[in-house]
């Protein structure tokens, strides 16, 4: 299992590497306060920055202390377990745009007889578009609806939910509100 998951990794890198050249980059910093499987955490990075790719963003993971050059703040994901029932319920992870770029991953409430890994990139992802596009909306599909239904977990296993060409949009103008170091409440959106 552990050479398959090499190949597999070699091979996103590989992918990743060939896809468009990424021009926007973003650095994401991951707190695993959860405790999950070294390997979850890999592969769930991997297909994180593989769909960011795909839009022409690259994804670099950040580990210590915050890179003083990044052309863009940062953003914080805490990787979270024994999240209470009556917090949220149903939800993934959350993040609130306007509060800065912090997101919460409940990673009890992913279910580990699914691809954790692949639920888990899909929960990053959609959580870092909300903090990119700093507003607060979902999609009628895709990764930024607001709630996946059972057929689309299962899904996740063996594809990836896309953005919509509307998400894509906002994020991209999300990214350029965040270059200038305004909020997109002074930005008039």
């Amino acid at each position: 299992m552990t050479i398959i998951r090499m190949a597999l990794m070699a091979w996103m890198a590989g992918t990743v590497a060939h896809a468009a050249r990424p021009q926007t980059k973003i650095t994401v910093y991951v707190r695993d306060l959860a405790s999950i499987k070294p390997w979850v955490g890999v592969d769930a990075k991997a297909w994180a920055s593989q769909m960011f790719a795909w839009i022409g963003i690259a994804v670099q993971w950040g580990i210590g202390k915050r890179a003083a050059e990044a052309s863009q703040p940062p953003i914080f994901i805490d990787l979270v377990d024994n999240t209470p029932a009556n917090f949220r319920p149903g939800a993934m992870a959350y993040t609130q745009p306007c509060d800065g770029p912090h997101i919460t991953v409940f990673y009890d409430r992913i279910d580990p007889s699914s691809n954790p890994s692949r639920v888990l990139a899909h929960v990053m992802v959609h959580e870092i578009a909300h903090v990119l596009q700093g507003v607060c909306r979902h999609s009628d599909s895709g990764i930024m609806k607001a709630q996946w239904s059972p057929r689309e977990l299962r899904e996740m296993s063996f594809k990836t939910l896309p953005f919509a060409r509307e998400d894509v949009s906002l994020i991209y103008l999300g990214l350029a509100v965040r270059m200038t170091g305004t909020s997109a409440v002074d930005s008039g959106r």
